[in-house]
């Protein structure tokens, strides 16, 4: 894993943790901004695909409710 793409999935792992938090805490036009940064992210970098997928369902599976905070870690090695 080169250094770009590692600090790519670390970003990604921040933005969609935010996100999380902010759809949580009510803040639904914060996390609308974060889940563009995501999907920007996401389009540059193909291994960040997973989180953005990750938000969408979180998103869409009505979660905000929840305190699950947990974001996908990197697949198997």
């Amino acid at each position: 894993m080169n250094c770009d793409l590692g600090s790519n999935l670390v970003l990604a792992r921040g933005l969609l943790r935010l996100y999380k938090l902010a759809m949580v805490d009510g803040h639904r036009g914060v996390a609308d901004q974060l889940l563009c940064a995501l999907e920007q992210l996401a389009r540059s970098e193909p291994a960040c695909q997973p989180m953005l997928d990750h938000a969408y369902l979180w998103g869409l599976g009505g979660h905000a409710g929840t305190v699950s905070l947990r974001t996908p870690g990197p697949g198997p090695q």
